[in-house]
């Protein structure tokens, strides 16, 4: 009886190194022994498992030094991310003009436009390093989408060069994921009725329109160098002063004709003086 025991208590101890985890060897990215990842959190907004980046998630995933936000882990094949083209292994920046640096920011600025009858969502993220940006039209019904907490963990993963695996980060963590995707519904509720974030966030939009304003006047100011209002790429005149880029008839207005041309005013002759009248062979004397 005593040996059937222990071997029970052999077997259950193998069953849970099987499964348990997260700690793992990263030495590749010249990690001294094992690590652990912060807690993940599953997007109501996009319909991926995103996770803070720390320290160690920046080296444990090789990301570059201007990756600030939230690292995308798995997606929801048709989800609002996928439809976007957000791929695992991007890193979230901002929302509408609003910093990521925790995963329910994300959720908590959607949440809150939303709930203001606005649908419209800008995604900037990286992507090895390179900015990005997305469109994302957001509604109540596909932010409310209730989908399979089960089945996160066949989601679309980012693999990278090192023993991490995906699947036995569910794993460990499917509690975690479980207990935060059913209290964030409570927590952004709250945090998103407050006067303070909806100053914060109202502010953070009006500032970045106004960036975006200032943007686009500057390209306008760029691609009209004459400044007449008309765009350099299809403006035919140089500087306001009647020269023919095009090399068509400039009325006059220049000192000499561009590239030869002849003026609008010239009447055509086989090779004679032009004084006014049209000579087919003779000298325009007035005869």
């Amino acid at each position: 009886m005593r040996k059937a025991a222990r071997s029970l208590v052999l077997i259950a101890a193998a069953a849970h190194l099987a499964v348990a985890p997260i700690a793992y060897s990263t030495q590749s990215f010249a990690l001294a022994g094992d690590v652990q990842l912060p807690n993940p959190y599953v997007s109501r907004a996009l319909d991926a498992v995103l996770i803070p980046i720390d320290a160690v998630v920046r080296t444990t995933f090789a990301l570059d030094a201007k990756d600030q936000g939230v690292l995308v882990l798995s997606v929801q094949p048709g989800g609002v991310a996928d439809q976007q083209g957000i791929l695992p292994g991007d890193v979230i920046s901002q929302v509408r003009g609003h910093k990521i640096v925790n995963p329910i920011d994300l959720d908590e600025v959607v949440y809150y436009w939303i709930q203001k009858g606005s649908f419209d969502f800008s995604l900037s993220y990286y992507r090895a390093g390179v900015l990005a940006t997305a469109a994302a039209l957001i509604t109540l019904e596909l932010y409310s989408e209730v989908f399979d907490i089960a089945s996160i963990a066949t989601w679309q993963s980012w693999s990278v060069a090192t023993s991490f695996s995906y699947a036995e980060f569910y794993s460990e963590y499917s509690e975690e994921i479980t207990t935060s995707y059913e209290s964030s519904e409570t927590t952004i509720e709250e945090t998103t009725s407050s006067e303070e974030f909806s100053s914060e966030v109202t502010s953070e939009e009006t500032a970045s329109e106004e960036t975006s304003s200032e943007d686009a006047t500057t390209d306008d100011a760029a691609s009209d160098q004459d400044g007449d209002g008309v765009d350099d790429a299809v403006d035919t005149e140089d500087g306001n002063e009647g020269t023919d880029d095009a090399g068509a008839d400039d009325s006059g207005n220049d000192a000499a004709d561009d590239a030869g041309a002849d003026d609008a005013a010239d009447d055509s002759d086989s090779g004679g003086d032009d004084s006014g009248s049209d000579d087919s062979g003779g000298d325009d004397g007035g005869d």
